[in-house]
């Protein structure tokens, strides 16, 4: 449905016959993009195995989503000369989480896999070290180490991306919404 939804926001120009992109997928692009560029210069700069980085990364990836659907939003009311309608803005900025939380999954497996990829055994040892510390039984740290490991996943990214997003297209289009009076609704 949402792949339907992207869709119908990619427009064919009738004269050029050219493919034009919506506003919110060029900014999800964008800024998605320039998120994971942050994260990889905040990686080199302070180090792959520094645990800032990482908590860094939310706070810029969480005002990058945020900012990102309000402007998504506040664009397409411009586009619409002042007038928005609820669910139009709940679509655009839902769609621009999307693109975002797709680029952010991708370069998240890149990242793992081929840029860095013994950050997550580093992490798990020092996980593994705490648990010890903790005096956790043995038999149980396996279980403990295995929930970690699955939080490195890109899957385990997109929800948490998503329900923000939705969250911020809610708040934005219940602030922005503006019915036009010149057009009849039956209901």
């Amino acid at each position: 449905m949402l792949l339907l939804e992207i869709t119908s926001f990619l427009v064919i120009d009738g004269k050029n016959k050219k493919m034009k992109i919506g506003l919110n997928i060029k900014l999800g692009l964008l800024l998605g993009s320039l998120n994971c560029l942050m994260w990889y210069i905040l990686a080199v700069t302070k180090g792959f195995y520094v645990i800032e980085v990482y908590i860094y990364r939310n706070y810029i990836t969480f005002a990058m989503l945020v900012s990102g659907v309000i402007l998504s939003i506040y664009f397409l009311k411009r586009k619409n000369q002042g007038f928005l309608d609820f669910k139009e803005a709940i679509k655009t900025g839902l769609i621009y989480t999307f693109v975002f939380a797709l680029i952010l999954s991708i370069f998240n497996y890149i990242y793992y896999h081929y840029i860095s990829p013994d950050t997550i055994d580093f992490f798990l040892s020092e996980a593994k070290n705490k648990l010890i510390e903790n005096k956790v039984k043995p038999q149980d740290i396996p279980f403990y180490l295995n929930s970690e490991r699955n939080n490195f996943s890109s899957l385990k990214l997109l929800p948490p991306v998503l329900f923000f997003g939705l969250i911020s297209s809610l708040i934005t289009g219940a602030l922005l919404r503006k019915s036009d009076p010149h057009k009849f609704s039956a209901n």
